[in-house]
């Protein structure tokens, strides 16, 4: 893997897991490609997860955080469209316009887009597409609806796959044409009913082996029950008792100073692991790679 020595650190924003959504799963794609470059990335999701900040874009601060980060370092977010209609209030077009800020504060800025569900609105067409250096959306028909709400400034694209959809289930040839094969529906088993303890022992374990030799082969499952731990907070110091909320916080000024550089710490540790981990990974899959490693020795 070679490392690019002068390149910016790159921002990613979207869902992430232990999320187990599509738009999830797409993030920690475009992450995992990124450090297989070698880049130095950042990501940051709407929601608290393993990603290094968490920012939610639908509101002026969270928006104005994602501001913060981006400064000079290349952003590649996948935005939820609605935030390209009509605002509706003060709140969320104060958080559009920071959006657009945040856009313009990269060095360059690739925004995926899944489908269209409203009308875009010309105003944030132009303040959160607009300083983008590349649009990528989910088919013709929104092109051409995002033209006419008047995008003119970045590279307009559609994407070459169904990203914000789940994957479909897979089916083995050896399986029917409706799943009722040994690798069909995870409830499809090729015993027969009254089948002896034998043979319903003996499918168990050809399935067992199979679902090890599909994780061997699978880069994702390398680090993925470190995706899936949570990051460590602090408790919450909120109650429907008044007193004892006031206990709590007065608990927390006190401590915090000791108690919150731990918690980073310890997600800084988890982060660098999974980091780590994805290189290792991405190394060993590039073709060569078993040759290289048999000759160290």
């Amino acid at each position: 893997m070679s490392v690019v020595a002068d390149s910016p650190r790159v921002v990613v924003y979207g869902e992430y897991p232990p999320y187990t959504t599509p738009g999830a799963v797409a993030t920690l794609a475009t992450v995992r490609s990124l450090l297989a470059d070698g880049r130095e990335i950042e990501v940051v999701s709407p929601q608290q997860s393993a990603a290094h900040h968490h920012a939610d874009v639908g509101n002026p601060r969270g928006a104005a955080k994602l501001a913060r980060l981006v400064g000079g370092a290349e952003l590649v977010a996948r935005l939820d469209p609605g935030i390209l209609g009509q605002a509706g209030g003060a709140g969320p077009a104060a958080a559009r316009a920071a959006v657009g800020l945040a856009v313009r504060r990269s060095r360059a800025a690739t925004i995926h887009l899944s489908p269209l569900t409203a009308p875009p609105a010309g105003k944030w067409v132009r303040t959160v597409l607009g300083p983008a250096d590349r649009v990528v959306v989910a088919s013709a028909e929104d092109a051409g609806r995002l033209r006419a709400a008047g995008l003119a400034g970045p590279e307009l694209s559609v994407t070459e796959e169904a990203w914000w959809l789940p994957p479909p289930a897979a089916v083995s040839p050896e399986s029917g044409s409706d799943g009722s094969g040994p690798s069909g529906r995870a409830d499809a088993w090729p015993v027969a009913a009254g089948a002896a303890r034998e043979d319903i022992e003996a499918e168990v374990r050809r399935r067992a082996a199979g679902d090890r030799d599909s994780d061997t082969a699978n880069p994702v499952s390398a680090s993925w029950p470190l995706h899936m731990v949570a990051p460590l907070a602090p408790a919450p110091t909120g109650s429907s008792k008044p007193l004892f909320r006031m206990v709590k916080r007065s608990v927390h000024r006190l401590i915090g100073w000791e108690v919150v550089p731990i918690v980073e710490q310890l997600n800084h540790l988890q982060r660098a692991t999974i980091e780590a981990i994805d290189r290792q990974t991405s190394d060993a899959t590039q073709p060569g790679a078993t040759d290289k490693a048999a000759r160290r020795r």
